[in-house]
């Protein structure tokens, strides 16, 4: 499921993105929160300069990595727009394990994460 909402700045594709009440916007997740959201396309207005993106609200999708992922894979958390495994607490969602025939995922890679 996507949803084209507008950004309050213009965001990498596979960031992770929440509400602002502040901006009125979509900013740069530093949890997981609800609703969550994946940028899969970003564009500008070309007459108001604002940001608008398609994000991803559920289901799969690719999400930057913030740092090295499991092969296994596991719960999903966020940092600073970017997603990690932490297996501690049940999160939102997933990280997919590492699919045949891939090299182990380091940080600033787009991994197939599953928004629930």
């Amino acid at each position: 499921m996507f949803v084209i909402v507008k950004l309050s700045d213009n965001y990498a594709i596979g960031s992770a993105v929440a509400f602002s009440s502040t901006d009125q916007s979509w900013a740069l997740a530093s949890s997981v929160t609800s609703p969550l959201g994946i940028v899969e396309e970003v564009e500008q207005d070309s007459e108001t300069s604002e940001y608008w993106g398609r994000c991803s609200f559920a289901g799969l999708t690719y999400a930057l990595s913030d740092r090295a992922v499991p092969d296994e894979g596991g719960e999903l958390a966020v940092l600073n727009g970017r997603v990690y495994v932490d297996n501690t607490t049940d999160h939102a969602g997933i990280i997919a394990p590492l699919p045949r025939g891939q090299e182990t995922r380091g940080a600033g890679v787009l991994v197939m994460v599953h928004i629930r």
